[in-house]
This record gives C-alpha cells, sequence and structure tokens, in this order.
C-alpha cells in the first residue's frame, strides 16, 4: 500500500483482489461532503476493515465497471445488484465490503430493493463535522478547483463563484451541503437505525479509537501496524481552519449578514430542490 494514497489510488486495481468469495458482512458510510470521509476510509483500509469508497459515485462506479468489464451502466436498477456482487466479491477484506455515500448519492441510486439489501444486517456509521463553516469552505474550495482530497488530480469540472450571484450561490451550496445531515438522520428515523456517530473532530483527535470502535461492531480485529503507519502519514486537508476563504471575505459577510437578518429581499429555498455535483 502507498503511505497515504490519494482517491485515485483507492479506485485503482491496487487494491482489488482476486473474485473469490463476497464479503458477507457490511459496512456503511454515511457523511455528508468534506466531512473526512476519505480520510476514514484510508484508515479502514489500512487496518483491514473493508475497502471503503464512494462506490455509488458514477464517476468512480464506471471505473470499477470497466476494469472488471461489467456491462452497461453499473448503478442502473438492472445492473446495479450485479455491479454491488461484484464489489462484495473484488473490493471486500476480512469478510466486509464497506461503502461510503453522502445522502445524494442514496437518494440517487439506493432508494430501491438494491438499497435495501445493502442495509440489511450492515454496520451503519454517521460522520458529522460539527464545525459547518469550516465544512462549507472546503466544501466551496473543493467545487472551485475539482480536486477533492490532497492530491493535484481533478475529479469534477470546477464551479466558480458568480461574481454577480454569489450571495446567492454561497447560501444555496450550504443549503444543499446542511441538508445531507439531516436527511441522514430522517433515513436512520425510517429505518429505526442508530448509527455508530463519529464526529470528524474525534476521527482526526483519536483516529485509532474511532477505527477500533467500529471494527469491535463488526468483531473483525484490526492490522494495527498498518493502521499506525497510516495515522503516521496522515495530514488534514481542505480549508479547515485557514485564512483567505470566501467566507472571510467582508461583503460577502455583511450580504450574508443581511440575508440572514432579513435586510435584503433575497430569499433562499425552503429545503434544497436540487443537487449541485458533488464529488
Amino acid at each position: 500500500m502507498q503511505t497515504r494514497p490519494g482517491l485515485l489510488d483507492l479506485i485503482g486495481p491496487d487494491f482489488d483482489r482476486e473474485d473469490g468469495e463476497p464479503g458477507k458482512r457490511t459496512l456503511l458510510i454515511c457523511a455528508a461532503p468534506r466531512s473526512g470521509s476519505y480520510e476514514l476510509c484510508r484508515l479502514l483500509i489500512a487496518a483491514g476493515v473493508g475497502v471503503p469508497h464512494e462506490y455509488f459515485n458514477p464517476n468512480y462506479a464506471n471505473r470499477i465497471a470497466a476494469r472488471f468489464k461489467l456491462a452497461g451502466d453499473p448503478l442502473s436498477d438492472s445492473q446495479l445488484g450485479g455491479y454491488i456482487e461484484a464489489l462484495r466479491r473484488r473490493r471486500s477484506a476480512n469478510n466486509i465490503f464497506a461503502a461510503k455515500f453522502n445522502y445524494q448519492q442514496f437518494e440517487t441510486h439506493l432508494r430501491n430493493r438494491h438499497g435495501a439489501a445493502l442495509f440489511e444486517g450492515a454496520v451503519v456509521i454517521h460522520l458529522f463535522r460539527p464545525d459547518a463553516a469550516a465544512q462549507y469552505e472546503s466544501l466551496r474550495a473543493a467545487l472551485a478547483t475539482g480536486r477533492w482530497d490532497f492530491t493535484d488530480n481533478q475529479t469534477t469540472p470546477p464551479i466558480p463563484l458568480n461574481p454577480e450571484k454569489r450571495t446567492a450561490q454561497v447560501l444555496r451550496e450550504a443549503e444543499i451541503m446542511a441538508f445531507e445531515d439531516g436527511a441522514f438522520r430522517v433515513l436512520f428515523i425510517a429505518l429505526g437505525i442508530r448509527p455508530i456517530f463519529i464526529t470528524s473532530d474525534t476521527l482526526f483527535a483519536s483516529p485509532a479509537a474511532a477505527v477500533r470502535e467500529i471494527a469491535e461492531k463488526l468483531e473483525v480485529k484490526i492490522n494495527d501496524a498498518g493502521l499506525q503507519r497510516m495515522i503516521a502519514s496522515g495530514r488534514r486537508y481542505g480549508a479547515a481552519g485557514r485564512k483567505g476563504g470566501v467566507l472571510d471575505d467582508p461583503a460577502l459577510r455583511a450580504a450574508l449578514r443581511r440575508q440572514v437578518f432579513g435586510e435584503t429581499n433575497l430569499q433562499p429555498a425552503s429545503r434544497p430542490g436540487g443537487y449541485i455535483s458533488l464529488d
């Protein structure tokens, strides 16, 4: 394993295995964008707890399907069952198939019989970032550059702020980001799920403890040496704690404040009616 693999490395062939018995246990990581979920994936992989990735993101599903020579759209209803079976056979570790997704991906691809089967008996994690402003800054930076990890790899087209509509755009993007966590909570209520709740603060402060809690729930021994190597190589990335983000612009801050306290006619949507493209 590379010392610190990027997200394209993680979806690549180095983390495949020969076709074999499918992983029978399921670990599902529910996380809004920019909550530290790829870091959790790295830690779990290093510890031998599945091979989690965003398998229900078309960008990555199509890469897997091409490499595994799967016909058609892997996320279509007719192909999704076979795609998940292939993932269980070739992207599992220690009998565990692990996947992460944001709510947009669940809404689009898993509200069906395949999603129901995936959740059956699964261990579910809700990863949450308490600092919403830092999370938004990280999201905006990723949208602006198309880069979603610490590498220079661009995996989505850049979405810059529109200078003439930036207040509305920031509010819209923040609203969609915040909607993700709330929608997951509704899902947990509907399905009677009490997830393992991990904050990004806890993940970065005590990564080994977070991974061990997950492994204990799955009743699997971890590769502690591999986990410690990954922890040693880790670093936080994104806009967390840095100065010079969009929210540090005094004019934008003033415009947002006016919107919050009703000093402008600009009104945010009551709930997201659509989605921006999130990686």
